[in-house]
């Protein structure tokens, strides 16, 4: 069994539908099958448990999880996890929900890691950094995640807002000279009648436009080619965080190696003593000789 996906796409025609369906989503979901369990790909292809434990057997394992060993072992995949992480998953079971919850965000961090790869990444960062002005907006929850990028980038470069959208008419966006700027919108479902009402003016005032969503936004796209998206559909009662809070930091961490350079540490090294002036920290910084 040197390759177990040759076989898979050799011997498909020979399979029942069900082990045809198992056997598709491994060969099209490589990426995915170190955050899967027997049960989470049986919820996905609507059969049962023990099919996915059946067609694991027939290929010559005990379970799902010596399948995902051998892939592991072999190189296959991605695995992005060392033995720790894998030894600390055995500790639960496949019913636990914190496990798949687990799972789940780092499958969908992931998927932000691999469209950062995607040209309408590049394009974006390029068009944040050179914009001379970035105003940054958020509604309803994603306030939070537009105060993290607006913060974040003002440390490493100048001319950047966060939109206070408590006016209720953003004067301050719409009726500026749209030109060296950017305007850059954090919404997921359900989205905010504002975010998008506050998208069309800009796009029709000719303000180059972000818009940071989830995979899901069908109007985005039609207003700007700098979309930039992940999922937040994860295991938990609210929605996860953590793949958008991760979009933000790439993203911001992209700005800075966008000739950022010398630049940025100058600026940084400013705002340290800045900030040391004015308020300072409870110890001082450790001398080049380790002495306080």
């Amino acid at each position: 069994m040197s390759d177990l996906f040759a076989r898979l796409e050799a011997e498909n025609a020979s399979y029942t539908a069900a082990e045809r369906q198992i056997a598709l989503f491994l060969l099209n979901n490589r990426e995915m099958i170190p955050f899967e369990t027997a049960a989470s790909i049986a919820q996905r292809l609507d059969v049962s448990a023990v099919t996915v434990g059946r067609f694991c057997r027939m290929l010559g394992f005990k379970h799902f999880r010596e399948l995902k060993e051998h892939l592991r072992m072999s190189a296959h995949l991605p695995w992005l996890a060392g033995q720790a992480f894998q030894d600390f998953l055995s500790d639960f079971t496949d019913s636990d929900k914190r496990r798949r919850t687990l799972e789940r965000e780092i499958e969908l961090l992931v998927a932000v890691y691999e469209r950062s790869q995607h040209k309408v990444w590049s394009d974006t960062v390029a068009l944040i950094a050179r914009s001379k002005r970035v105003q940054i907006v958020g509604f309803q929850t994603e306030r939070g995640l537009a105060a993290m990028l607006a913060h974040n980038l003002q440390y490493v470069r100048p001319g950047v807002e966060l939109i206070d959208s408590a006016s209720g008419h953003f004067a301050d966006v719409l009726l500026e000279d749209p030109g060296d700027r950017c305007l850059v919108i954090i919404d997921v479902r359900r989205y905010s009648r504002t975010s998008r009402h506050l998208a069309e003016r800009a796009a029709e005032a000719g303000i180059p436009l972000v818009i940071i969503t989830d995979t899901l936004c069908d109007w985005a796209p039609r207003l700007t080619t700098h979309v930039l998206a992940a999922d937040s559909d994860g295991a938990l009662f609210w929605q996860s965080a953590v793949p958008m809070t991760g979009l933000v930091n790439l993203l911001v961490n992209d700005i800075v190696g966008h000739g950022g350079g010398r630049d940025v540490e100058d600026r940084l090294e400013r705002i340290s003593a800045l900030y040391d002036d004015f308020v300072g920290f409870v110890r001082p910084a450790r001398t080049r000789g380790g002495e306080a």
